[in-house]
């Protein structure tokens, strides 16, 4: 009797692993195929001002929703063709694995668990972060070993909350971590229920824009704990999938290196170099390797831009936020981005 029911939960486990196991083929298969059936790219994101809101006419916008609207314009010459999911940190991976969502964006850090246990792969990085803290202006705190004891605010389940206990252990600052839902926490701060908030620095910047009437009242120290890499996930088992949504991402970046926008793409000629023929659309067989037209970069310049104007409307001086580029910079003006070659 024994020996049978160690075989039947042998079996059942067996069993489980076979269905997880499926479930994140079936959502990794063939995604290329699904998103031309569908119409539309489907993108998960949460809500956050600059990175991902809506327009005035009540349009998916914003950084976020720009790469997700890159992906669309490659694969099917429309970058309008997106449908937004918006959908929190803790339950987007989920989303992609149960194939539910084609990409999942939205301050997604890169993480070894992420990209190796959770049936999700990193894509690439879109936007370089780190953690940092804000305080209330009339706060005398202006450094982190100034804050042993603080009671620090922090949205649950995300890799900030992980790091802050790092922190905290690691330096003797003894924090009373306050965990809560991204509302939550900024309603906490609002009412000085915390002394500190922390978030990644990009969005400590959207909470000062948008939860107080005048910004100069909270304060952004400059101290950063983390090194936060972001960009988008799939679910795994597509390389297909995985390299289009790669390349459409790195195109912007190659052109905003080159100087290339839409403004100048029509004037490349045969006579320029073959990266450059690539992004103009002007070389025959370009997209065969990922089945898709060979016209899809200069659809992705054309329709969405290069990386550093997706940037500067979305982030930079012409937005709310106003962010400088900082790290977000190619490689040659003092950045992180050094795009691999375009052939």
């Amino acid at each position: 009797m024994g020996q049978c029911l160690n075989f039947f939960i042998l079996f059942q486990v067996f069993v489980s692993v076979l269905l997880a196991l499926f479930s994140v083929s079936s959502a990794g298969a063939d995604v290329l195929d699904r998103v031309r059936k569908h119409g539309a790219v489907r993108c998960a994101a949460g809500w956050g001002t600059g990175f991902s809101g809506l327009d005035n006419a009540g349009r998916p916008a914003g950084f976020d929703v720009d790469f997700c609207r890159a992906v669309a314009a490659a694969v099917l010459g429309k970058a309008d063709a997106v449908e937004v999911e918006r959908i929190d940190t803790a339950n987007k991976y989920q989303a992609l694995a149960r194939g539910e969502v084609d990409i999942a964006f939205g301050s997604a850090t890169w993480t070894y668990s992420r990209d190796v246990a959770m049936g999700t792969r990193f894509v690439t990085p879109i936007f370089f972060d780190g953690q940092g803290f804000m305080v209330w202006s009339d706060s005398p705190i202006t450094r982190l070993d100034q804050a042993k004891g603080a009671k620090v605010c922090v949205q649950k389940e995300t890799t900030t909350a992980a790091n802050l206990y790092d922190v905290s252990r690691a330096r003797g600052l003894d924090f009373k971590v306050i965990e809560s839902s991204p509302n939550n926490m900024g309603d906490r701060f609002v009412r000085r229920e915390c002394d500190l908030s922390s978030a990644d620095r990009s969005e400590l910047a959207v909470q000062r824009a948008t939860r107080v009437i005048d910004p100069k009242r909270w304060r952004i120290l400059d101290e950063i704990v983390s090194r936060e890499p972001m960009g988008p996930y799939i679910a795994q088992g597509d390389e297909r999938w995985f390299n289009i949504v790669r390349w459409a991402i790195q195109v912007t970046q190659i052109a905003d290196a080159r100087g290339v926008d839409a403004t100048n793409l029509a004037k490349i000629g045969e006579e320029a170099d073959g990266e450059l023929r690539r992004l103009a659309g002007k070389e025959a067989g370009f997209g065969q390797p990922l089945d898709l037209k060979d016209d899809w970069a200069y659809q992705v310049l054309t329709q969405v831009g290069n990386y550093g104007q997706i940037f500067e409307r979305n982030l930079g001086a012409g937005s709310p936020l106003g962010l400088e580029r900082g790290l977000n910079r190619p490689w040659q003006s003092g950045g992180l981005f050094m795009p691999p070659l375009l052939r």
